[in-house]
């Protein structure tokens, strides 16, 4: 559409400054229409993600630290707030809360059940992941040089789904070698694996 041709435009405008670019904006970078050529054939879906912040009760103590195992308890930056999250949702239709209220007691009820027992639902928020398609390795991040024409040179990082938190440091670490070598291939010393997302 025009509307998408403009946005795109943009976007290549707006970067024209740059020597380089990394495109690390998760679900913006299709919701903004920073990618154009990528997302064609791109080897990743978005994911709706529901949480839900949840008031924690006088009788609650807690350490200030999240805990992450499938799904996650993380403390908020307002005191007497904690994040439970997230949900995994492939349907168009979103689920309802009780819905998320469901799932996220029963996947994460082991991790802190006063929480979930005496806290209460502030509010559910909801968002989008970009989450890479399942190769031989499970669901690896898509890191590399951009096949788009957004930009001379730009560089992808993103398909982190919702180990964002852990891979990010990792595969920027890797990415960055390649961007300083100006040689994609110098990140595959590293992990012969990177450019699975250009061999389909």
């Amino acid at each position: 559409s025009g509307m998408f041709q403009d946005d795109a435009i943009d976007w290549k405008e707006r970067l024209s400054g740059f020597d380089t670019v990394v495109l690390a904006a998760g679900s913006g970078m299709f919701q903004d229409y920073i990618l154009r050529q990528d997302a064609e054939d791109f080897p990743a879906e978005m994911v709706r993600g529901q949480s839900i912040e949840m008031n924690v009760p006088e009788s609650y103590e807690h350490k200030n630290e999240a805990v992450l195992c499938g799904k996650y308890i993380a403390p908020m930056i307002e005191k007497k707030l904690i994040l439970i999250g997230a949900t995994h949702e492939y349907k168009t239709q979103a689920m309802s809360e009780q819905e998320v209220w469901d799932e996220l007691k029963d996947r994460s009820y082991e991790l802190s059940p006063d929480l979930w027992d005496f806290g209460r639902a502030s509010r559910i928020t909801s968002g989008y992941r970009v989450q890479s398609k399942r190769g031989k390795y499970g669901r690896m991040p898509i890191v590399g040089r951009s096949c788009g024409d957004i930009h001379d040179d730009a560089w992808l990082c993103t398909g982190l789904s919702s180990r964002g938190l852990i891979y990010h440091g990792i595969f920027g670490d890797l990415l960055t070698d390649s961007i300083v070598a100006g040689d994609e291939n110098a990140m595959l010393e590293r992990n012969a694996e990177l450019l699975w997302w250009k061999k389909r």
